[in-house]
């Protein structure tokens, strides 16, 4: 039992990045991936909490991932245009065409979310600590008459 929102955002957390990290085991490592850059596996869950007074309230729940993690969820079906580009190692210039790229949806975030039932348990934690204080606060205010 949570008594506070502080503590169910934490559990809220867990629950999801948990489910997350499940999600992108599988995944295979970026080719080109530099050192210290991260990786869709990283994907983490982050709550805002904020204090109003001696009360805790949850704001929002969100997840945090390089966007190349988000395109891969979505897909891409777009033509990319064409350009040129230099590298700074040989300093050589190359030019390429535009192409079509197309790559499939992978609706991982989504499996994730639900699989984790983080809405039902956050839904379910905050509606019981919120109606808990409003109906302290009527029993104090039918108190006072």
């Amino acid at each position: 039992m949570y008594r506070n929102e502080e503590q169910v955002a934490r559990k809220a957390e867990q629950m999801l990045e948990t489910s997350l990290r499940s999600k992108t085991s599988s995944f295979a490592d970026h080719v080109n991936r530099k050192s210290g850059q991260k990786s869709i596996k990283d994907a983490a869950a982050v709550s805002k909490v904020q204090k109003y007074g001696p009360n805790f309230y949850m704001r929002s729940l969100s997840i945090k991932m390089p966007k190349h993690g988000f395109i891969q969820n979505a897909g891409v079906d777009t033509t990319r245009t064409g350009g040129s580009r230099k590298r700074n190692e040989g300093n050589t210039t190359y030019s390429f065409k535009s192409h079509i790229m197309k790559m499939p949806a992978q609706p991982f975030i989504n499996e994730a979310v639900d699989s984790s039932r983080v809405k039902d348990f956050v839904m379910n934690e905050v509606t019981r600590i919120r109606s808990e204080a409003v109906i302290v606060n009527v029993k104090r205010i039918l108190e006072n008459l």
